[in-house]
């Protein structure tokens, strides 16, 4: 089975319309050789290479940027650079192809010109609502799970589940550290642009997991909630840690829909950060 017709399979799983000049394409690489193996990631470090390598793979499927960024050539902003070089060195060397899939994991919702979110299953959140096993307790739509009604439990019982289901080293909070919480929103990017549909939806939630944030906007907010006598919770373990497990739960259903027999491995790209506390 050729790489470029394992490609075909997954993009005709269903009707998505993408920027596929932008995100969606193959990065490096000549996918019409045969597949030897398939790794699955969030995004392809040279670790992942490595390994994807020795594990005999020769096709990796990243769901973010290997190169640092989304919409831009990495040799025009990047070119001699000696870290890029080496990359795609290890890339060649080892005979592997590199395709993001980014908007067609999502199910192409949200965007100009697609389909909505509630016609595809965004298999990230989909797979985040797996790993957590939180399928019970989803409020609203499933094919986009973002928000959730658990049993009751603390700001510390919650913390340990999720840093032991995703395999983090831990995660940074901001606001309560203690005290019990049982509704939770995943409330995607905040990052200052339009953060007040976030802010409005933080006051009838208990803790906020975002994929990153800034200081000024939700986080203020969820200080102030907590000076005035509130439990309210941002609990950030990162973009890609927190997009990884969707990665992870595509190992599951990839091989039931692929027409050959393939081997599929997962591959943490790792933890995002260390951690030093005072």
């Amino acid at each position: 089975m050729k790489i470029s017709q394992v490609i075909e399979e997954i993009k005709n799983l269903r009707h998505v319309t993408v920027r596929e000049n932008i995100r969606d394409t193959v990065k490096f690489g000549d996918p019409e050789q045969e597949c030897t193996g398939i790794a699955l990631t969030c995004c392809a470090t040279v670790d992942v290479i490595k390994q994807a390598a020795a594990q005999g793979c020769n096709f990796i499927i990243g769901h973010e940027s290997a190169f640092w960024g989304d919409e831009f050539d990495p040799d025009q902003e990047f070119g001699g650079d000696e870290i890029l070089a080496k990359k795609r060195g290890l890339l060649e060397e080892n005979g592997i192809v590199l395709w993001r899939y980014h908007d067609y994991m999502h199910g192409g919702g949200g965007k100009p010109g697609t389909v909505s979110v509630s016609e595809n299953i965004d298999y990230i959140f989909y797979g985040l609502m797996k790993m957590l096993e939180w399928e019970p307790y989803v409020v609203g739509d499933k094919k986009k799970p973002l928000l959730y009604e658990i049993p009751e439990t603390t700001v510390e019982a919650l913390c340990e589940e999720l840093t032991r289901k995703l395999g983090l080293g831990g995660l940074r909070i901001v606001g309560s550290t203690t005290g019990k919480v049982s509704r939770i929103y995943v409330c995607e990017h905040v990052m200052g642009r339009f953060d007040a549909q976030i802010i409005r939806k933080a006051a009838d939630c208990d803790v906020l997991i975002p994929l990153e944030i800034v200081d000024w906007t939700a986080s203020a907010y969820v200080r102030d909630a907590v000076q005035c006598g509130k439990v309210k919770t941002i609990l950030e373990m990162g973009h890609f840690n927190t997009e990884e497990a969707g990665m992870k739960y595509m190992a599951e259903w990839l091989p039931t829909v692929l027409t050959e027999e393939v081997p599929v491995h997962f591959i943490q790209s790792g933890d995002s950060f260390s951690y030093y506390v005072r």
